[in-house]
């Protein structure tokens, strides 16, 4: 059973037992108890639909915020990798020049290393 369910049958119980409580004990008239009662019977039943009602809001807000923040969750996603992309855009041309810089090193050591060679020959 779901604890909304157990709430309200406990709610339900209580206002029973004190119901019959309150008839058990009452000094009143039957016409006054029953003005009472029915009072009693009608504020619980405006109670209900107030939890009701505020119950369909609630469920109403989350599926609301819940759909803001999937689409906020996309958004945020398609920027990012727009960001990216344009990062690489913008580096590849250095990563071009890093690149030819370093096989330029490399040939210019290997060439170093050959000369060592033969001049130790």
């Amino acid at each position: 059973m779901s604890k909304g369910k157990s709430l309200l049958y406990g709610f339900a119980l209580g206002t029973i037992v004190t119901g019959a409580a309150t008839l058990l004990s009452t000094p009143k008239s039957g016409k006054a108890l029953r003005g009472d009662i029915k009072d009693s019977a009608l504020k619980f039943k405006n109670s209900l639909s107030k939890v009701k009602q505020e119950s369909i809001l609630l469920k109403e807000k989350i599926v609301r915020i819940s759909k803001e923040g999937k689409d906020a969750l996309k958004e945020v996603s398609a920027d990012l990798k727009k960001d990216i992309e344009e990062w690489k855009n913008d580096i590849e041309p250095n990563m071009e020049n890093i690149r030819e810089n370093v096989k330029e090193i490399q040939e210019t050591l290997e060439e170093s290393k050959a000369v060592l060679e033969t001049a130790k020959k």
